[in-house]
């Protein structure tokens, strides 16, 4: 399986990491490598309040990130970017002798080869590195969660020669990395014998291509394969999605802007069922869906207010334990834009208890000044499936502001109100409110 991953992006010569692409690389003069420092320290205390007998809580995560790209000859780069990521005060004194928090990681280190192709750049990256799929819908960098998300893999980056980055054409990246390592020599638990389908690697490999119209129709597709996986009671699951979105601009002559998305997902996998020291497992085809509708003002070149009207729904299933699963899994997706800056909905799959969601949304965008804007966002969620679907309301409300070049500062307020369906997901009985508050400080360099 892992063979056949690598082949895929050795023999497929497409690629671009959206959103985290890097530009193309300059050549150092007089054989000088080209070192660049980066960095940043961002802090962001949240103050929630989840009402009924939960009692309140504050605390304050704090993320550092340091970093080097180094140029080291013309097509020759290497990212090395390590990272910090702590609760403060969850260690207890730092003069302690017993701290053993894993906090401090590697958060990215590879190696990128470029060379010009024709009218063609083509680039390979080989390490641990983030990824970013266009919307992040189903893999992207979580960069809003305090540690981040990186993969331990390789990839093929395909853009036109000289294009400017995030701005190109055309574009396309094919990748592999593992999930999971659970060979003999690595993995746990180990094994003298060949790897079963149990004990085999989880891997994640996918395609992502990109194409932009002259008047700004913009179409993106993504191929992706995530197996054999284990997930809350499933195994072995050997899932294939196909997503695919179109932005238009402009819808006819009217000052309207459209995105449409849609997605499959199909494969196999095991029910996993204890009964005391007793398993069983049950096979199961997997069989699901996602359509998102977004429907706003165009967007003019002056800074003007942005409405957007917009649904997202993920199908679900009322009896996940079955021969057939019917809940749309969004893997690797950046989960936090899409479904209240709250993250009462987290993962979706897992939130609704395999049920599915249903999210009608209204957001609006201000800005009040040069650097600062104001956002707010209502949305309405109910379950896909099963009964009592009204999962409740969330409304959110932030504030931005750009200090200088380097530092910006965020405040945030969300309102969550459980409908009757809450209770049958653990988010609370019906009627109850949570609040959630928060401020954020970040410097980069």
């Amino acid at each position: 399986m892992l063979g056949v991953a690598l082949a895929l992006v050795t023999v497929v010569p497409c690629a671009l990491m959206a959103q985290s692409s890097a530009p193309s690389i300059p050549a150092p003069s007089q054989g000088v490598p080209a070192i660049t420092l980066l960095g940043e320290v961002r802090s962001r205390s949240e103050l929630d309040r989840p009402g009924g007998a939960l009692a309140a809580d504050v605390f304050t995560y704090l993320r550092s990130r340091l970093g080097v790209r180094v140029e080291a000859a013309p097509g020759a780069r290497i990212v090395l970017q390590v990272q910090d990521s702590r609760v403060l005060g969850a260690e207890g004194s730092t003069s302690a002798p017993a701290l053993a928090a894993n906090v401090f990681d590697l958060h990215q280190g590879y190696l990128e080869i470029a060379t010009p192709w024709s009218s063609r750049s083509l680039a390979f990256r080989a390490g641990r590195q983030e990824i970013a799929l266009g919307n992040e819908r189903l893999v992207g960098a979580a960069n809003w969660t305090n540690v981040g998300r990186s993969f331990d893999g390789v990839r093929v980056i395909f853009t036109p020669r000289d294009a400017v980055a995030g701005a190109e054409p055309w574009s396309a990246t094919t990748f592999a990395a593992v999930v999971d390592e659970r060979g003999r020599r690595f993995g746990t638990p180990t094994s003298t014998t060949a790897p079963t389908n149990g004990s085999a690697d989880h891997l994640v490999a996918g395609l992502f291509v990109s194409r932009r119209g002259g008047s700004g129709v913009a179409l993106d597709g993504t191929l992706l394969y995530d197996g054999p996986a284990r997930y809350r009671t499933y195994d072995e699951a050997n899932r294939t999605t196909l997503d695919a979105r179109l932005r238009l601009p402009r819808v006819a002559d009217l000052p309207l802007r459209l995105e449409l998305e849609g997605a499959y997902q199909s494969g196999q996998q095991s029910q996993v069922s204890s009964t005391g020291t007793t398993q069983t497992r049950s096979a199961q085809s997997v069989r699901a869906w996602l359509v998102g509708v977004r429907i706003g003002n165009a967007i003019g070149a002056s800074p003007s207010p942005v409405f957007t009207l917009g649904a997202d729904v993920l199908s679900g299933d009322a009896t996940p334990t079955d021969g057939r699963y019917t809940t749309f899994n969004t893997l690797y997706g950046t989960n936090h834009p899409f479904y209240g800056l709250m993250d009462v909905i987290g993962d979706p799959a897992a939130t609704t208890r395999e049920r599915g969601l249903a999210d009608l949304f209204v957001t609006g965008t201000s800005p009040v000044a040069k650097t600062l804007s104001l956002r707010g966002e209502l949305h309405r969620f109910t379950l896909t499936s099963g009964d009592e679907r009204s999962l409740g309301w969330e409304g959110d409300a932030l504030a931005s502001a750009r200090i200088n070049s380097a530092t910006s500062v965020e405040l945030g307020y969300g309102m969550f109100r459980a409908g009757s369906g809450a209770a049958s997901v653990g988010l609370g009985s019906e009627g109850a409110s949570r609040h959630w508050t928060y401020l954020q400080v970040a410097i980069a360099f």
